[in-house]
């Protein structure tokens, strides 16, 4: 008989904030950039700033989003497309 190992998931909680969805209603945007932003924040969560707005974008849609002190990610709002022209994966503080 083998060798079974458990490990606990990984587990982090994802809230969106009022705004996110109101403004998600008004201007559809795509959610496809929460997934790299939930493994950007399990991957980088010691380095986070807790409650500093931060912005996420694939190129296809951004989120802006914070880490609480709990280390909860708050989506804040998001919209298709990018601040910038470029295509790439940027993670940046925004204020």
């Amino acid at each position: 008989m083998g060798i079974i190992t458990y490990a606990k998931a990984p587990s982090l909680k994802i809230i969106p904030r009022e705004h996110f969805w109101v403004s998600g209603l008004k201007r559809a945007f795509d959610l496809s950039a929460i997934m790299p932003l939930y493994l950007y924040v399990l991957n980088n969560l010691e380095k986070i700033e807790r409650n500093k707005d931060l912005e996420i974008t694939i190129g296809s849609s951004t989120i802006v989003y914070q880490v609480n002190k709990k280390d909860d990610i708050q989506l804040i709002t998001g919209w298709v497309g990018n601040r910038k022209s470029e295509n790439i994966y940027l993670n940046k503080n925004i204020r």
